[in-house]
């Protein structure tokens, strides 16, 4: 026998064993339920909940999507000039005895998740409010005096 093809033969099996493996570990995650954070690059998978910031002359107005979470299950809390959002959505709801489930797709996530958010402006952070409605967070962040705009006297010379 050649001795090429004796290394063909030899090396032939494992190329095709490295291959099953990484078609298994880009499969595996396709089959999962996503966690809450997403699946995709890390720059997206630190996007749960969804934000909108505004801001009026007073306040910074924090608006999070946290549909099927109850005030129990998210915390809220304000450090300096970053907001954070954390908390966990239970897993699913396993059957009752003698039930059977079949889930056919499973496409909200589950588990715990954490948002942090720079806010552009000093707040008050002895004042911040969050209340929990119809699935939207608003969280009120009364700006520091230091932050809100100052009118300015203008005296003549």
């Amino acid at each position: 026998m050649h001795p090429l093809q004796a290394t063909l033969r030899r090396g032939f099996a494992r190329p095709l064993g490295e291959l099953r493996e990484e078609l298994d570990r880009l499969w595996a995650p396709l089959t999962a339920a996503p966690p809450l954070h997403g699946w995709g690059s890390a720059e997206r998978s630190s996007r749960f909940p969804a934000l909108n910031l505004s801001e009026t002359e007073d306040a910074l107005i924090v608006e999070a999507e946290l549909p099927g979470i109850s005030s129990e299950q998210v915390e809220v809390t304000v450090h300096g000039d970053e907001l954070q959002i954390s908390g966990s959505r239970p897993h699913r709801r396993a059957p009752a005895e003698g039930e059977t489930a079949v889930w056919h797709r499973q496409e909200r996530g589950t588990g715990s998740f954490e948002r942090s958010l720079s806010l552009p402006v000093s707040v008050d952070s002895t004042l911040v409010e969050a209340h929990l409605a119809n699935g939207v967070l608003r969280v009120t962040c009364p700006k520091a005096a230091a932050a809100k705009p100052q009118k300015i006297r203008v005296t003549a010379s």
